[in-house]
């Protein structure tokens, strides 16, 4: 029997429905990465359309190129979806094209850190145009940190030092952009750099820490980091070939890099669990490649793929001698690669 309070209450327009599951397959994005979108920690191992995520890593460790690659996915499952990329650090222009593959005529990319030209321009012109009807998916903010201060933006000189300006502009900023992302299963996404941790009293404390002030960081679900993967296996696939172009060198000899492997860890999450860890290829004309290799890492960590004895896999019915054969088998049977994801989200759906 429904309650007529309730009923009459539900009225308003903020409303939760309930009828809207938002980590369904078809309410979230992806990144190309399959191991990237574990980290999510839900039952479709994707990034909830109407969430907000938080990447920061050292500088040219893959904040940008991983913003890019999420577009273009989206791109290549929807066929009208449109995304708007603000580079504040004044880059668009020599970012866009970074991967040949992308849509420009559903992507549009802004050079400024006005705010009033970000947040302003968002909440009037693009807000109107969504609710005629826009199909806007997703919005980038690159980065965060390189926002100007709307007191610094009118400052008559740089001698005029402005605490705390920045930080206030961004949070009011933020607490009209993020309800509007929501409300319209927008998924937003955002940068931010990394600055120097002075921690005196605790000597174990991490030489670097996310320059994102507490307003910021309420605004975001997800806190995503990334770094450049350094060991020696991950200087190479699992074949064992080097990113690199063997037939150019540098002017010492040194083969010239074509991409890098990526370490990319949960930090914190609001809505899932914080902690999750994977390792991804990104190549530097492409995007993200490899696929297969995560899905083999993926499988095995999970135990979706077991190993028997020192080195033969199986996975059902099927078994292979080391990795590199079981990789590549994934990598050529799309049965095979789909099956095994299929396995590693069945572990989350039955949290």
């Amino acid at each position: 029997m429904s309650n007529k309070w309730i009923k009459e209450l539900r009225r308003h327009e903020a409303t939760v429905d309930y009828e809207y599951d938002s980590y369904a397959p078809e309410n979230c994005y992806y990144t190309p990465s399959p191991y990237f979108n574990w980290i999510f920690s839900n039952k479709s191992n994707g990034i909830p359309k109407n969430a907000s995520v938080l990447f920061f890593s050292s500088p040219k460790a893959g904040k940008s190129l991983s913003c890019f690659s999420i577009i273009q996915q989206m791109q290549q499952e929807d066929s009208e979806g449109i995304a708007i990329y603000i580079s504040t650090e004044i880059r668009a222009a020599l970012q866009n094209d970074v991967f040949p593959s992308l849509d420009k005529n559903r992507l549009l990319c802004l050079d400024t850190n006005d705010p009033v030209q970000i947040f302003d321009w968002i909440d009037k012109d693009v807000r109107a145009m969504v609710q005629e009807g826009m199909p806007l998916r997703m919005i980038v903010i690159d980065s965060l940190s390189n926002i100007q201060g709307i007191k610094r933006r009118d400052a008559d000189s740089i001698e005029q030092h402005l605490i705390g300006d920045q930080a206030l502009t961004v949070t009011v900023g933020l607490g009209k952009l993020v309800p509007f992302c929501k409300q319209h299963k927008i998924l937003l996404l955002a940068t931010s750099q990394m600055r120097a941790n002075i921690d005196a009293g605790n000597p174990r404390a991490p030489k670097e820490k996310m320059a994102a002030q507490l307003g910021v960081k309420h605004a975001f679900e997800y806190f995503v980091s990334l770094k450049r993967a350094g060991a020696a296996e991950d200087k190479q696939d699992i074949e064992g070939k080097s990113f690199t172009e063997d037939d150019s060198k540098d002017a010492r000899g040194e083969s010239l890099l074509t991409g890098h492997k990526v370490y990319v860890k949960m930090e914190e999450s609001s809505i899932g669990s914080a902690g999750r860890a994977g390792v991804f290829t990104m190549d530097y004309e492409k995007g993200i490649i490899n696929q297969h290799e995560e899905v083999f890492w993926l499988g095995k960590n999970t135990g979706v793929i077991q190993l028997e004895g020192t080195k033969t896999y199986r996975f059902r019915d099927k078994k292979w001698n080391g990795k590199k054969e079981c990789a590549l088998a994934i990598r050529d049977d799309k049965e095979l690669y789909e099956a095994i994801l299929q396995e590693v989200k069945n572990l989350d759906g039955k949290k």
